[in-house]
């Protein structure tokens, strides 16, 4: 809004200026048209460095709480459902609170995440269920995405697809032992296929995709 209203106030300065000079041939009021483009400069000026300090504009409120334990998701304090019984286990991490966002526009934008954007949407009972939750910082991240990991890899959420459980690791997991046993685990149950199974285990070379191609997938 403050950006628009400084353009605002220059087209206003610039159209007046030109109706003054091309239609009433007159200088009069110039040092006012001067001063009000002058001020919308100054304005969108301002909005530049103010982006960097602005959060995002989301209307949110606080309605629960979800907290992951080791066997099961906690709702609200009271409801609690196994991993096990879970079909479908969603994740979505958008950014954390004050983290920087929107970087890529030109122009001024809001810089800063409220870190309410996360998602988690599962599936009980055949009803699905999406939650919005809100991270605090980079080290409560860090705390989520390494929980998710144990979840995975320690074969918490059987009952979700093979290929979307793999893709609930998070990336920095992937050189891990365990991620790349957790995948064989996944080929030798047939949960995903052999071309996709290789080529989340990574290989180096031919030869070795060859030789894992027989072990796995013959």
């Amino acid at each position: 809004m403050i950006f628009l209203s400084g353009l605002f106030l220059m087209i206003i300065g610039l159209v007046f200026s030109y109706i003054y000079n091309e239609i009433f041939h007159t200088d009069s009021g110039k040092g006012i048209l001067a001063s009000i483009m002058m001020i919308g400069m100054l304005t969108i000026l301002f909005t530049y460095f103010y982006q960097y300090y602005d959060f995002e504009k989301i209307k949110n409120l606080k309605k629960g709480f979800i907290e992951l334990e080791k066997d099961e998701l906690i709702i609200n304090y009271s409801e609690k459902i196994k991993y096990e019984e879970l079909t479908d286990f969603d994740l979505s991490i958008n950014a954390y609170y004050n983290e920087k966002i929107n970087l890529g526009h030109r122009n001024p934008t809001e810089k800063r995440s409220l870190g309410i954007s996360n998602s988690l949407t599962i599936t009980h009972k055949s009803k699905t269920r999406t939650f919005n939750f809100k991270l605090e910082s980079k080290s409560h991240q860090n705390v989520l995405e390494r929980n998710i990991y144990n979840l995975v890899i320690h074969d918490k959420l059987r009952n979700i697809d093979g290929k979307k459980s793999i893709k609930l690791i998070p990336e920095q997991y992937k050189g891990f032992e365990e991620y790349r046993e957790y995948v064989e685990k996944q080929l030798k149950e047939k949960k995903i296929n052999c071309t996709e199974g290789l080529l989340l285990m990574g290989y180096k070379s031919f030869d070795e995709a060859q030789e894992l191609k027989k072990k796995y997938c013959g």
